[in-house]
């Protein structure tokens, strides 16, 4: 009998365990066509930069706006912005000028921790009478107001906290 130089397995072929791209061994997984540019967009993310949602809805710097937080989209972020749990943060798109004084304006995009306990002090993302909106928390002598940064617009009280805090923002994001 021949031996084979064609086909088959032969001892020594292809790549070691754990040689390639991710560093460990991989399997060969069946991907409906119509997913595979979603499968490789998440293997790339996973293995270069991350992402995570960016919901399509404004944050209302001023009056409170309705929002629906289905509808989202990935936002790759760079190194400098890596976080130790991605999974605990989210970002948003800021629309009005009431956090002026403090920075944020229409157009940004902040990086919110969700995780993160409000402080007095911090900026939060809140929701407010089915709307959400980005302010100053304000906590003394047990009322709770939400402070917006520009003179121009009212604080919002609540005597019975009402509010829902959906996180502190840690980092406000500006394209020019």
């Amino acid at each position: 009998m021949k031996n084979k130089t064609r086909g088959g397995a032969r001892k020594g072929a292809g790549r070691p365990s754990g040689q390639g791209r991710y560093g460990e061994p991989t399997r060969i997984m069946r991907v409906p066509v119509s997913m595979m540019d979603t499968v490789k967009d998440m293997m790339e993310s996973k293995t270069k930069d991350f992402a995570l949602p960016l919901f399509d809805m404004k944050v209302e710097a001023g009056v409170p706006n309705f929002t629906d937080s289905d509808n989202y989209q990935l936002y790759n972020l760079s190194e400098k912005f890596m976080m130790s749990n991605p999974d605990d943060h989210f970002l948003v798109k800021v629309s009005g000028y009431s956090m002026k004084d403090a920075g944020i304006l229409p157009d940004d995009i902040l990086l919110v921790n969700k995780s993160k306990e409000a402080r007095d002090g911090d900026i939060i993302i809140a929701s407010v009478d089915n709307g959400a909106v980005v302010k100053r928390l304000s906590q003394k002598n047990g009322l709770t107001k939400l402070v917006s940064e520009n003179d121009d617009y009212p604080d919002i009280e609540d005597e019975e906290q009402n509010f829902h805090f959906w996180g502190v923002v840690a980092k406000v994001i500006r394209e020019y």
